[in-house]
């Protein structure tokens, strides 16, 4: 019997994403792990190195950011890094997520023309910190005149079509963590201004080339995700048999309907991503309505679309942001009927099935890790400050803490 727990918090509002509200309940922590949900009468007699009182507080998952860029691209782009201070960079857009709230993330190593830190350093990078990373690695194509392709098997390095063979392709998918952007089927701006990507949008591999290597990564025990755009270009890696679809800017009902029966998940971007207009709530709304397992993320750090709905005080998004690239599509689903715990999903157990760690992160649940925020009101509906949250718990640790009491 355990005599001394590690952490207790009790008196909170306990959102645990698997049932409604768990009011006057209490957490009992032990080796960074939920070990019971208890009433508050009975915490009220048990010891613990650390005691929280939440009361007045949401007491919830970590959030999960299932797309990113922050160890590759973000680091350029945000700190204008170019030699080896490029990990000291990653790590301080990794510290922006755990202040935001964020307790795990899926990031993307696409290669890069100038940055040439290998995946596997950057790897070790986040390992030293307490977030908790996947990485998901794979090929890139820049719509240039002509296409730009970079891999994060030649990071530093501008590549063509025909450096990509199968052999290629297997090893990205060894050193691949979850399905992300692994491959791109359509040609991508790069956040970079419309007139030096001619070719932004433009479909660059075809179905023999999309099944070869969908079935290259299955064969290897791998699942497979793409960036895509255009609803033909989605059709494509539908019937290949892909597993995950990010952006999925101009997908259909009819397609929706079909990721669902085949269990392809979506990874929705609603302030941009492609060439095209982003995932509107409404086509939100119609792949969760669908079935479709479906999570919003940041692909930090992102320029926002001019079309993105009710973003026009953002200019590039990062984590910091993630609340509020939710709101619209939050606020849209709640008046179609949708409570306000399965939109959260989003961001917390859908995105951690997205990265492959649903058993582990996403919902408080007894034998799962103490990733835990406390908020001052619920994420998006209350607030979209990360000052409201107040407090991050990392494997059972307090990492992050601001006056509340």
């Amino acid at each position: 019997m355990i005599l001394l727990w590690d952490l207790i918090i009790k008196n909170g509002r306990v959102l645990t994403m698997d049932s409604p509200w768990e009011q006057n309940k209490s957490l009992l922590i032990k080796d960074g792990i939920i070990v019971d949900i208890v009433d508050n009468d009975l915490a009220q007699r048990l010891d613990a190195n650390e005691i929280i009182d939440a009361s007045g507080l949401v007491v919830m998952p970590g959030l999960i950011d299932c797309h990113t860029h922050l160890g590759e691209y973000a680091t350029e782009g945000v700190h204008k890094v170019r030699g080896k201070s490029q990990k000291m960079a990653a790590t301080s857009n990794f510290l922006d997520c755990l202040k935001s709230g964020v307790t795990a993330i899926g990031d993307h190593h696409l290669g890069h023309s100038v940055l040439s830190t290998p995946v596997g350093e950057l790897k070790e990078a986040a390992r030293n910190t307490v977030l908790t990373i996947k990485f998901a690695t794979g090929t890139c194509c820049v719509g240039t005149e002509p296409l730009a392709y970079t891999s994060s098997l030649r990071p530093g390095n501008i590549l063509t079509y025909d450096d990509l063979d199968d052999g290629h392709f297997a090893k990205l998918a060894a050193e691949s963590e979850f399905p992300g952007e692994n491959i791109f089927i359509t040609a991508t701006v790069a956040n970079l201004p419309s007139n030096l990507v001619p070719n932004g949008g433009k479909r660059i591999l075809e179905s023999d080339d999309i099944f070869r290597i969908v079935n290259i990564f299955h064969a290897l025990g791998k699942k497979i995700g793409a960036h895509i755009e255009g609803t033909e270009n989605i059709q494509l890696f539908i019937e290949a048999g892909g597993d995950v679809i990010h952006h999925a800017h101009g997908a259909t009902i009819d397609q929706f309907e079909e990721m669902a029966r085949k269990n392809i998940y979506m990874v929705a971007t609603p302030h941009g991503g492609t060439s095209r207009a982003p995932n509107t709530p409404q086509e939100i709304y119609s792949a969760l309505n669908a079935g479709v397992t479906t999570a919003i993320a940041t692909d930090s750090y992102l320029p926002v679309h001019s079309e993105a709905l009710g973003m026009d005080d953002l200019e590039v998004v990062g984590p910091k942001d993630f609340l509020k690239i939710c709101k619209p599509t939050f606020e849209y689903l709640k008046q179609q009927g949708m409570n306000e715990i399965d939109c959260l999903k989003m961001i917390t157990t859908n995105a951690a099935k997205i990265i492959g760690l649903e058993a582990e992160i996403g919902s408080l649940k007894t034998l799962k890790k103490a990733d835990i925020i406390l908020c001052k009101g619920l994420p998006v509906f209350d607030f979209t400050d990360t000052e409201s949250i107040v407090m991050v718990i990392k494997n059972g640790l307090i990492e992050i803490s601001k006056d509340f009491q």
